[in-house]
């Protein structure tokens, strides 16, 4: 572990090449190299990638067979012409219909999370054109939730943060709860009476919108916003199932984060025992060795565009080659290293340190599943209290842990929420899935440490 001695790293100035970067406020270390669960710094400092950089790197870094794979495929060509076919396009689409739960066995690839929910509305709505239900339109998203920076992807999502500079500019959808905090459920009520009695308002939501007028449902499988990584009961998600079915709305599970193995199983929805029509993924899909994204749909949603019904869209690097060849590598991995199995056991390593960090003043909460967990940073868990912006909280905590020898992905959340929402930071725990059970403990002890440091410096 690095030594207490060591200078706090902060934020970089705008000076030299950096200067010509728009909008760029990285850390002052720079990447050199990154191997296993470890990166690397040009003055030779190791960090864990502890979040896996945005809950994304499913995989070790700098896998071998990854990059051969991406050298096999460059040297043939590495980008085909769209009058010809590209096999690795195919190849990929068979393994994930081959890994996705049900009969989500189609798939449309496309460069990132982003376009990924972009796609998925797009679908929605033509797949009710094709139906013949032309007023189905609106997409219903969740309150404080986060699918992307494109405008559509915005539209669905209800961080204010992230939507407010856009209001004008973003449709006008409506949102609901997504399964809230057992904390405020009432005396006496169970969790899953909870979960069917917070299902239930989105029943009441696309009865009051018009259900002529609903085309689709987009949520996480594991919570939103302040309450990311919150894993519902059963009953929440089969209630929603039959609430999509009743109305005629197609269910979008977006899985950016929590697909191909983040929570233990290949995809989150897969805990709940409940298929979505329509599956968002990326991050995690290619390594990030190669920007990937995909969104599979199910056999009744392909159906009208495998009848001939043309689907009006498109990206130029859609179904790259070489990114083709990163995700069948990846997906390899995954399978024959067991990565999928390794996030389940490890994870539960992982969450049995929950009670160390709780019995801190300063973590609220511990959520999630598998290789994803959550702990819920606050100025003091009795009041749900955080700084102010001006005491630079977020910032002087990412310092402390690269100090420390963690490489951690914030949300920023403190300073964007608004004043009357009394709750802390999330510190995303999502390693690559290769993590050891040796390697979770040199984590949670830097994190110790960092905690200990920080609410020095903060005057805890």
């Amino acid at each position: 572990m690095a030594t207490p001695e060591k200078a706090i790293p902060t934020q970089r100035t705008a000076d030299g090449d950096w200067r010509h970067m728009f909008s760029y406020h990285a850390f002052a270390p720079v990447l050199d190299r990154a191997e296993g669960i470890h990166l690397y710094d040009t003055d030779g400092n190791r960090y864990i990638d502890a979040s896996g950089g945005p809950m994304a790197m499913n995989i070790a870094h700098g896998d071998r067979r990854v990059i051969e794979a991406i050298t096999r495929q460059a040297e043939k060509y590495a980008y085909c012409h769209p009058a010809l076919s590209n096999q690795p396009r195919a190849e990929v689409c068979a393994k994930i219909a081959e890994l996705a739960p049900g009969n989500l066995n189609t798939t449309y690839l496309c460069s990132g999370g982003s376009e990924a929910v972009e796609t998925a509305i797009k679908i929605a709505r033509q797949y009710h054109l094709a139906r013949g239900n032309a007023q189905k339109n609106v997409v219903i998203g969740t309150w404080d939730s986060y699918h992307g920076m494109s405008l559509g992807a915005l539209s669905v999502a209800g961080g204010p943060g992230f939507r407010k500079p856009f209001l004008p500019m973003l449709a006008d959808w409506p949102h609901v709860r997504h399964y809230r905090n057992p904390k405020e459920r009432p005396e006496g009520m169970n969790v899953a009476d909870w979960g069917l009695q917070c299902a239930r308002e989105l029943e009441e939501l696309i009865y009051f919108t018009g259900p002529e007028q609903v085309s689709a449902f987009i949520a996480t499988p594991v919570g939103a916003g302040k309450d990311y990584g919150l894993m519902p009961p059963p009953e929440y998600w089969q209630a929603i199932r039959e609430i999509c079915d009743r109305y005629d709305v197609l269910l979008i599970a977006d899985e950016v984060v929590t697909g191909f193995g983040r929570t233990g199983r290949w995809f989150a929805m897969e805990h709940f025992g409940v298929q979505a029509d329509i599956m968002t993924t990326a991050k995690g899909i290619s390594g990030l060795v190669v920007p990937m994204g995909a969104v599979t749909v199910s056999d009744e949603v392909n159906e009208p565009f495998a009848a001939g019904e043309t689907f009006v869209h498109g990206f130029t690097n859609m179904g790259h080659p070489l990114a083709c060849a990163a995700s069948l590598a990846v997906l390899d991995i995954l399978e024959k290293d067991k990565l999928v199995e390794n996030s389940a056991e490890v994870g539960g390593y992982l969450h049995s340190n929950a009670e160390r960090f709780l019995a801190r003043r300063t973590i609220a909460e511990s959520r999630g599943k598998g290789l994803l967990m959550v702990l819920e940073l606050v100025r003091d868990k009795d009041t749900m209290e955080w700084f102010p912006p001006e005491a630079n909280a977020e910032e002087k905590f990412q310092g402390i842990a690269l100090k420390n020898g963690l490489a951690l992905y914030l949300s920023l959340f403190g300073p964007r929420r608004p004043g009357a929402m009394k709750r802390g930071m999330p510190i995303y725990l999502a390693p690559p899935l290769c993590i050891t059970r040796e390697q979770v403990d040199d984590l949670m002890d830097r994190l110790d440490q960092t905690l200990n440091e920080w609410e020095s410096a903060m005057g805890i």
